[in-house]
């Protein structure tokens, strides 16, 4: 039986999402409430709004529920915002992970971008729109696996897994999938 990964469905690009998870061989589900987060494997926040995602989070109870899980979480774009320990900007966070970030790093949407970079030494081709960039790491623990020119867009910590761009909305971006299920969630 393949694993399950779930995919927030409250904003974002689901569909894309639930189309990768099936080019690696897993079951996706999508998430509206937190019950549907009972059997799930792992789970993916996608990219959105973050603040508007945040508070539809907290007005759910995504926000307490995903505090207490236990598994394995990839966040892209606006996911990788809510996973971080802060923004700058007053509002609803998970704090999962030992980052802080810069929201809209690289300007507005027209400021938006695709460059090939290397995820931990494997080229993909990343899609960037209103992308943040982690702005401080923490600790010792969070694991540097993409950058873009000097900016830190690709991190993980233990079952934790954030990156600044859209891997949904490129050919060859089941490859951050791949290792999120290979290095996150297989550990």
């Amino acid at each position: 039986m393949s694993m399950i990964i779930g995919i927030l469905g409250i904003q974002g690009d689901i569909e894309e999402h639930e189309e990768m998870v099936k080019k690696i061989n897993c079951t996706p589900k999508r998430i509206r409430t937190p019950a549907d987060l009972d059997d799930i494997d792992a789970l993916i926040i996608p990219g959105g709004e973050s603040t508007t995602m945040g508070k539809l989070m907290k007005k759910y109870g995504f926000i307490e529920a995903l505090k207490k899980s236990d598994f394995p979480i990839l966040g892209t774009c606006a996911g990788m915002v809510l996973l971080s320990k802060g923004t700058g900007r007053e509002q609803p966070l998970l704090e999962l992970m030992d980052i802080t970030i810069k929201r809209n790093a690289y300007g507005s949407q027209r400021e938006s971008f695709e460059e090939d970079i290397e995820l931990d030494g494997e080229k993909v081709h990343a899609v960037f729109i209103r992308a943040p960039i982690v702005d401080k790491i923490l600790n010792d623990k969070v694991k540097v696996i993409a950058k873009e020119g000097d900016n830190i867009v690709g991190v993980v910590e233990g079952k934790y897994m954030a990156i600044a761009f859209h891997p949904e909305l490129s050919d060859d971006g089941y490859k951050v999938y791949k290792y999120f299920l290979d290095n996150v969630v297989g550990k």
